[in-house]
């Protein structure tokens, strides 16, 4: 891929795009598109939210997207380039993050074998924050194996925060950039409390076609960088966004030691089952 052969790239910024912050990623996207410009990359005027992320991720049209650590270690390493990742407000200058663990019921943070035989929400097998990042949490919190006693698999974190605080679930792990925006737009999160976090790990990486030049991903992270520095106060407040950190598959190595030690821990034995989706 060649800077002038963008006309028909695929753009999107899929991760965090609720429909309460969508004009504010819209001019995120408008930001990083004037940067690309100036970079002599071309690129389209609107980002696509038709195709299927995980689709588009492969695509050899594909400029722009995000990810999450987890199947860009499992499926996407070798096959897309990582670019960075964004930092947000309140989160490391280096772009990690974490999850939170949410409940009703504050005892648990005081007596994590509550949580033995009760119900766990999360929102897809292949999230590092809403799934394996609980299955390491209780694997090095528990001195006994831990069962749930049915796992829910709701499709997205807002739905895994709802499903708690409306008592479908019991317990569940969610992004914190996630939760800052349920805290935000979801009154329903005051039933909810904290009771524990997870330790960092590299935020959610932006990635772009295997097939682009040495001088293009150059070139994009440049656009990225200025575009968030660029970008207007109002919308970068509403996203959450301070920064961008220029990176490669190697920062995301740590995920795939957590795969290794913990992918095949079991949260039950019982069929996931499933609930809405955003």
């Amino acid at each position: 891929m060649t800077p002038n052969q963008n006309a028909t790239s695929l753009v999107q910024l899929p991760m965090y795009d609720w429909v309460e912050v969508r004009m504010a990623t819209d001019a995120l996207w408008s930001s990083i598109r004037c940067a690309l410009t100036r970079q002599g990359i071309s690129s389209p005027e609107t980002l696509d939210r038709d195709q299927i992320p995980e689709v588009a991720w492969l695509s050899p049209r594909l400029l722009l997207s995000q990810t999450c650590g987890l199947p860009l270690v499992q499926h996407l390493r070798g096959r897309v380039a990582v670019l960075g990742r964004f930092c947000f407000q309140g989160q490391p200058l280096s772009g990690h993050y974490h999850s939170v663990i949410i409940a009703r019921d504050t005892s648990v943070a005081e007596n994590f074998e509550s949580l033995v035989g009760e119900r766990v929400a999360i929102n897809h097998e292949a999230s590092y924050s809403g799934c394996l990042a609980i299955k390491r949490w209780i694997s090095l919190m528990a001195k006994d194996d831990v069962g749930f006693s049915r796992v829910i698999r709701t499709g997205s974190h807002r739905e895994s925060v709802r499903a708690v605080a409306t008592g479908f679930a019991d317990t569940a792990a969610i992004d914190c950039v996630s939760w800052a925006l349920a805290k935000r737009f979801d009154s329903i999160t005051k039933s909810l409390k904290v009771v524990a976090r997870t330790d960092n790990r590299p935020g959610l990486p932006l990635i772009t076609s295997r097939g682009s030049s040495p001088s293009t991903l150059d070139a994009l992270r440049i656009a990225l960088d200025e575009a968030i520095r660029t970008l207007g106060p109002t919308s970068r407040d509403t996203l959450g966004i301070t920064g961008f950190v220029a990176a490669d598959d190697v920062d995301y190595n740590i995920i795939d030691d957590d795969l290794r030690r913990f992918g095949a821990v079991a949260l039950t034995m019982d069929d996931l089952a499933e609930v809405g989706r955003d």
